[in-house]
């Protein structure tokens, strides 16, 4: 248990960093081309390939971990090998064929936007540069699948960092004289390379690649009649996040702000997630393979607890000091003010969408360590048809706020349906005792935002000197109280991981040994 709570904790930091860097170049670039045409053009021709490709490779990532571990794990490497070999193979052929479809109808996805009448011909190239990179990101889940499948977590946590640095360089150095077009350059070049550093790493393994289309072979056969019904409930997700971003262009300089916003609340929190399910995914895997169902059970409510824990004081945290924290990371340069108000109210209505989201990602892994694709397929089903139900309706009321609301109800949809899901599967598996310790989160999380709000309208108050150090101190202050009320009361209330983390402060700080 040691070892594994180390292994999260290393691989949590890297993806945190990793994470932190893709923010610092997200902010970098935002502040230097500011919100106009051109960038809207530039975040949805990054976000459009990245939607159509996550479906695939959601996919790839659910069925080839469980097949390969499972190989790995019964000493079965050759078989294992030989798996990788054809689905990599078959994943570069199906990925160069959605690239040209996607090269040859650009222009025909850009009409279905306001693109049509301003930036058609930059949009329509924009989207052409950006296609091709789905051929590095089916290599690059592919990769992380089998390194992680052989314990080898911390670089694919890593992938993201050389990204990050070519594109802050890029911005520094070139981006005055190439502009918005050698952004997207530098961006391809720098996704690109999240799959060419993997490469010495598998190489320090025993695994050695094969170009090889052995379509008899009786493990891609199994591996091609799991994925349909992932590739379902993935792509009605992704389908989501398509008709969020289309939707989102056709309201002015809304789409680099909207992808921004959503980016920062949402996948930077799912970097949390993540490095718990690439540890934890594995370990439900083989749970299950040995039909450990009580362990099984009790290891998906241990990590729901965790996730709660951490999950709801965050989603209230970005609500309570929205506006400091959009004003900190992106108030500068050519940003204007009514830019930050928009993105912060955006935040606030994406926000509690992390909590649904956060459970609906750790269920659908246990689902897939089952081998069942069916049930998170059609949960997938049932979040797009709410997503784009309250969507439609929401912006006749809210306009562009309506999606990221819409988002966040159709989440906590999803959320309660896959866990009612999975206790028709395997039966209870500590639901009492993971809604007992929710009140109390959620409880300590309520004190936490009543303390924040009033300590925020304080400090508004006050002037702290520069402008870095003023909007620094109002965004660290309540953060940092936050922090401290919400481990206190929860502490107060006996809430088990507040415990385990305030003995562990106690034991270090107080001289004991833990």
């Amino acid at each position: 248990m040691k070892s594994t709570a180390k292994t999260v904790g290393i691989v949590m930091f890297i993806t945190v960093f990793s994470r932190l860097l893709s923010l610092v170049s997200n902010m970098v670039y935002i502040a230097f081309f500011g919100i106009d045409i051109y960038m809207d053009i530039y975040s949805y021709s990054l976000q459009l390939p990245n939607i159509i490709f996550n479906s695939f490779g959601t996919a790839l990532v659910t069925v080839v971990i469980p097949i390969f571990a499972g190989y790995i794990a019964t000493g079965e490497k050759d078989r294992a090998y030989r798996f990788a070999n054809n689905i990599t193979s078959l994943s570069v052929v199906f990925t160069m064929g959605l690239t040209l479809v996607g090269m040859a109808i650009a222009p025909l996805i850009i009409s279905l936007t306001r693109f049509k009448f301003e930036g058609f011909e930059f949009a329509v190239s924009s989207l052409r540069i950006m296609f091709p990179v789905m051929i590095f990101y089916g290599l690059n889940y592919i990769f992380q699948g089998i390194l992680q499948s052989m314990g080898r977590y911390n670089m694919p946590a890593f992938v993201s960092v050389p990204s990050s640095l070519i594109v802050i360089f890029y911005v520094i150095f070139l981006g005055k004289r190439f502009g918005v077009k050698g952004l997207l350059i530098a961006t391809f070049i720098g996704l690109a390379s999240q799959a060419l550093i993997l490469i010495p790493a598998l190489m320090r393994t025993e695994y050695r690649f094969r170009v090889s289309f052995d379509y008899r072979d009786e493990d891609i056969r199994y591996a091609l009649r799991l994925i349909p019904p992932v590739l379902i409930g993935t792509s009605a997700y992704q389908l989501n996040m398509l008709f969020n971003t289309t939707l989102s262009a056709n309201f002015k300089d809304t789409v680099a702000l909207l992808t921004t916003v959503q980016n920062l609340v949402l996948y930077a929190v799912l970097a949390f997630i993540y490095s718990i399910t690439s540890v934890f995914f594995p370990k439900f895997t083989m749970l299950a393979a040995r039909d450990d169902m009580e362990g099984f059970k009790d290891n998906l409510m241990k990590v729901l607890k965790v996730v709660l824990f951490f999950l709801l004081p965050i989603a209230t945290g970005f609500i309570a000091v929205r506006y400091q924290l959009i004003d900190f990371l992106y108030g500068w340069g050519k940003v204007t003010a009514d830019n930050v108000s928009l993105a912060s109210n955006m935040m606030a209505l994406y926000s509690p969408g992390v909590i649904g989201i956060g459970i609906k990602e750790i269920v659908d892994r246990a689902f897939y360590s089952l081998k069942d694709t069916k049930r998170p397929a059609i949960n997938g089903v049932v979040i797009m048809l709410a997503n784009i139900a309250s969507s439609l309706l929401l912006i006749n009321f809210l306009g562009v706020l309506g999606i990221p609301a819409a988002y966040s109800i159709s989440t906590f949809v999803g959320a309660l349906t896959i866990l009612f899901m999975m206790r028709k599967k395997v039966g209870a598996f500590g639901g009492r005792i993971l809604i007992y310790s929710t009140l109390k989160t959620a409880a300590s999380s309520g004190i936490m935002l009543l303390a924040i709000l009033p300590l925020t309208s304080v400090l508004k108050q006050f002037s702290f000197g520069h402008v870095f150090v003023d909007k620094g101190l109002k965004l660290a202050i309540p953060v940092i109280a936050g922090v401290v009320v919400y481990f206190a009361v929860a502490y107060l209330l006996k809430v088990d991981e507040a415990i385990e983390v305030v003995e562990k402060i106690k034991n270090k700080f107080g001289g004991t040994n833990a």
